[in-house]
């Protein structure tokens, strides 16, 4: 008898135990800093399965933000910050790299004036990103807001970068979501993918894992044309990330290099500083 209810109260404890822990388990709350076109309906798959298991998430998204905008129906919640530029700008910028890339195609002989070209487009991408940048990270009344938000995680897509700072200034982890990049140079260099040219077809090259000799010369142009752009866009970053952070020109790389997702006591210190 004694035994049966030691057994009883055994289970009473368990079940207790339980249920003190439904609280923590299942009701997250997530940040989202998510990237325009299909990155966004990569993310938005992403977050419809957080809700649909009961945690709360939450849409940084912009004024001028084409295909991320709050709609009635809309599951997520959003939080909008302005911008000094127009929904135009962004959206006229999304059609002339699809108009380049669908009817612009690369070829032997224009291989050169095509990704030239294109680093063009990825430039003016990314002086609307640091504006977007810009516009949260010296919004001091937006950060307090989200700071006292209580958020436990913030989602990023690193294609627009500065999701990661956003976590860092706000002391909590972070994760990356990646569709794909461009010759997967962002998997490459910032995740250390290996990609062997020989074998692996770069992103958008169109090439399978069966290559002649001459799909593999275009390959490895491929990654090499990919790598200069790369280098000369994305790398000026460096610098922008050093003066919010306050770290070497490293800083970039010293993230993007970091595993997928952070401990917070990662997040929190560098070489033993509070950041």
């Amino acid at each position: 008898m004694a035994t049966k209810a030691t057994g009883s109260k055994k289970s009473l404890q368990l079940l207790l135990f339980q249920v003190a822990l439904l609280g923590p388990v299942f009701c997250g709350n997530v940040l989202v800093w998510p990237t325009e076109g299909s990155h966004w309906l990569n993310v938005k798959m992403i977050t419809k399965e957080l809700i649909r298991r009961g945690h709360s998430v939450t849409v940084l998204a912009s004024n001028a933000s084409v295909f991320i905008t709050p709609r009635d129906d809309a599951m997520e919640k959003f939080e909008v910050y302005n911008v000094p530029f127009e929904k135009d700008t962004v959206e006229t910028l999304i059609e002339e790299i699809v108009a380049l890339w669908l009817n612009n195609r690369p070829t032997a002989l224009t291989f050169w004036q095509f990704y030239t070209e294109l680093g063009k487009m990825f430039k003016n991408l990314h002086e609307i990103n640091r504006l977007m940048c810009d516009a949260v990270l010296t919004n001091h009344e937006l950060m307090a807001h989200l700071q006292g938000s209580g958020y436990d995680l913030l989602l990023t897509d690193p294609v627009t970068l500065c999701g990661d700072l956003v976590a860092l200034k706000l002391s909590i982890p972070f994760m990356y979501s990646l569709r794909f990049s461009p010759a997967s140079t962002v998997e490459r260099h910032c995740g250390k993918m290996p990609a062997p040219p020989s074998y692996a077809p770069a992103a958008l090259s169109e090439l399978t894992d069966k290559m002649s000799f001459g799909e593999r010369i275009k390959n490895i142009l491929s990654y090499h044309l990919q790598d200069f752009v790369f280098q000369s866009y994305w790398g000026q970053w460096d610098t922008y990330y050093s003066k919010v952070l306050g770290k070497p020109p490293a800083a970039l790389l010293l993230i993007t290099s970091q595993p997928p997702a952070l401990r917070a006591a990662e997040l929190r210190t560098w070489q033993g500083h509070r950041v």
